[in-house]
Parts: C-alpha cells; sequence; structure tokens
C-alpha cells in the first residue's frame, strides 16, 4: 500500500468536529477523543517509519549468465619443404626460324674490353753459391684470359632498320639488311629507301651488296658494290685479288689499282667481320674501302646498353677518330645477336645526319 493512501484511510477513521452554532468558542475534545486522536496519530507515524526504515523487497529478476567465449591457441603445423620439380625437357620449336622483336635471345656475353696486359717484370737470378729453395720460386705467370668465340652465324639473318634525320630524329625511311650463309661463302645485302613525303626528294634505292668467303681470321671479301640512285655514274665497284694483293676500284671517276692489305673490308664486311672477331681492345684499326677509296681507320670502342623498339641491348659501341671535317660515323654491334650491326650513325660537322635504328631480327638457323 502506498503511504497517500494510508493516510486517507486514517483520516478517513477520524470523525468530523460537531458544528456549533456558536463559532466564536469551540467545544472542547472528549478524552476518549483525544485518546482516539492519539492511537491514530502513533500508528501513522509507526506506519511511516516502518516504510523509511523497513527492509526494500524488489521484484525477484531472473538473469541469463551471458555466453562464456572460449579461445584456444593450436600451435602452428611444421612448414613444409617444397620439392623442387624436375626439369621439363625443352620442347623444339617446329620452324627454324626465329623473328626477335622484343627480348634477345640467349647468346655468349659481350667480352670486356680490356687494355693490353703490361708485361711481368724480369726475375733477378738467384747467386749460383747460394741457390734459392723450390719453395721460394715465384709463381708461374697466369695467362690471359681467353675470350669465349661468338656462337656460328646463323644461315640466314634479316635486320630491319627505321631511317632517321636531323638533329631531332625525324623518321625518313627504312633499310633492310641481309646475310647469308652458303658453305664457305656469304653474301651481305643492304637496301635503303625513303618513305613518305621524302620518297618525293630523294628518289631510287641505296644499295649495297658484299661478296666474299669466311676464312679462320674472318671474312675476306671478294667483291663489293654500291648503287646511289638510278644514275650509273653513282655506282662505286671494289675488286679484291688476294693471290695477286691488289684492290681495283671502280667508279664515275675511273678506275685505279692499289696495293691490297691484309685484312682489309669494305662498308658492309666490316661490321660483320667484328661478328666473327670481336675487338679485344680499347680500340681497333681497320683497313676498309667505299669503292672509290682506301683508307686506315682507328675505332675506339666501349661497351654500352642500347635502348631500341626490341629492348634494351647489350652492345659494343664503336666509333671513328675522325679527322677535321670528317664525317662521324658509329656502329653499334647487338653481343646478344651475333654481334649483328643494330645502330648506325653517320653525323657531318654541323651535327646533321642519319641513323639507322634496328626494330626487328629475323634469324634462320
Amino acid at each position: 500500500m502506498r503511504e497517500s493512501d494510508l493516510q486517507v484511510a486514517i483520516f478517513a477513521l477520524i470523525p468530523p468536529p460537531p458544528q456549533h452554532k456558536n463559532r466564536a468558542h469551540p467545544t472542547k475534545l472528549m478524552p476518549d477523543q483525544v485518546k482516539r486522536l492519539l492511537w491514530v496519530l502513533g500508528l501513522s507515524l509507526a506506519a511511516h517509519l516502518a516504510l523509511l526504515l523497513g527492509p526494500h523487497f524488489s521484484l525477484p529478476v531472473k538473469l541469463t549468465p551471458a555466453p562464456v567465449l572460449e579461445a584456444r591457441l593450436n600451435p602452428l603445423p611444421p612448414p613444409r619443404l617444397a620439392v623442387p620439380e624436375p626439369p621439363r625437357a625443352a620442347k623444339q620449336k617446329p620452324s627454324p626460324v626465329k623473328r626477335i622483336t622484343a627480348l634477345p635471345m640467349e647468346a655468349v656475353p659481350a667480352p670486356e674490353i680490356q687494355p693490353s696486359a703490361a708485361p711481368a717484370p724480369a726475375e733477378t737470378p738467384a747467386p749460383a753459391e747460394t741457390p734459392a729453395p723450390a719453395e721460394a720460386l715465384p709463381p708461374a705467370a697466369e695467362p690471359e684470359p681467353v675470350v669465349p668465340a661468338p656462337p656460328a652465324m646463323p644461315l640466314r639473318v634479316t635486320t630491319r632498320f627505321t631511317l632517321f634525320k636531323g638533329l631531332n630524329g625525324l623518321s625518313v625511311g627504312r633499310a633492310e639488311q641481309v646475310w647469308k650463309l652458303d658453305g664457305e661463302h656469304y653474301t651481305i645485302s643492304s637496301v635503303a629507301e625513303a618513305t613518305g613525303l621524302f620518297s618525293l626528294f630523294a628518289s631510287g634505292k641505296h644499295i649495297q651488296e658484299s661478296r666474299g668467303e669466311i676464312t679462320p681470321t674472318g671474312l675476306k671479301p671478294s667483291n663489293y658494290r654500291v648503287e646511289r640512285g638510278q644514275n650509273a655514274d653513282k655506282t662505286d665497284t671494289a675488286e679484291f685479288d688476294w693471290n695477286a694483293m691488289t684492290l681495283t676500284l671502280s667508279s664515275g671517276g675511273g678506275k685505279q689499282t692499289l696495293k691490297l692489305p691484309e685484312g682489309t673490308q669494305d662498308l658492309l664486311s666490316f661490321m660483320y667481320q667484328l661478328a666473327f672477331a670481336p675487338p679485344q681492345r680499347s680500340t681497333v684499326r681497320l683497313q676498309v674501302t667505299n669503292g672509290r677509296k682506301l683508307d686506315s681507320y682507328t675505332w675506339w670502342v666501349v661497351e654500352e646498353a642500347l635502348e631500341t623498339p626490341m629492348g634494351v641491348l647489350n652492345t659494343l659501341h664503336l666509333g671513328k677518330l675522325r679527322e677535321e671535317g670528317e664525317k662521324d660515323t658509329e656502329v653499334w654491334l647487338a653481343a646478344d645477336y651475333h654481334y649483328l650491326p643494330v645502330k648506325i650513325s653517320q653525323t657531318d660537322k654541323d651535327g646533321d645526319g642519319l641513323v639507322l635504328l634496328a626494330n626487328e631480327i629475323e634469324l634462320t638457323q
């Protein structure tokens, strides 16, 4: 029962006071009424004290315990050792023709270009009366490292180039070089021509051809021919007579016969000769004819990574040490492609010139 309801019930037991006509003098309470009032007040006070000081009661509430989560740490299983698979036999390609337009094939790496080794100092002989013991003798001088021979040239190689002109490298034409091997004889041909609008100003083709034989020391040209356009007076030839050791040059200006130095090459064969005998030093000297004259050139040699449309190639970069007023000629030979020429550059004293850059190599083994 609430406290307010108890108070209402207690006051309901108290009778109302009598009504007197004369309100100025109220009637005094009788002794019995006083006792009754005191009992009521006492009961009310006891009830209040019981509610305030008594024990508190609450409705029972059923609490459901939360589920207990258990976590266990189990040890990891021991790692499994990877068992290498047995090597698989490489499948043979049905076609012998390989076209390379991306990464180069695996081949013998380019040899390091090192200067000549200095001669070992002479040993001072020991006095005869006090011979040196055997263990005190200096070790024998180590032989110079032997550069591995380049791989055998394929039966046929076709290299396609893009022709650029000027300082800005404007594409103006295309070129194609073909190497053919027939037993102990070779043929190298090169055809270059202008394309697009430039073909209107530079008509005709620039054709070169070199023929000869292959010897233990490399290429030995027998004849060389170059056609510069469609006019006959722009055709030059070189005839190599290795028995008589003479070189006959024919051009629009006439014919001349010169003494033929050992190892002489032409403008095409000298680049492919380096595929058979890569230079071993920082410089190399070559006798080269262009069909009009015979000159001796010194070339510097460095190793260089060359960016091409086929990717980055490891090359030997050769540059001609030129005289005042001569054209600056440079050649890049791809070490991963049998030291084939992949870039050829000719620049005049004003910085203008032509550049051939390979974009595809097709090999036939």
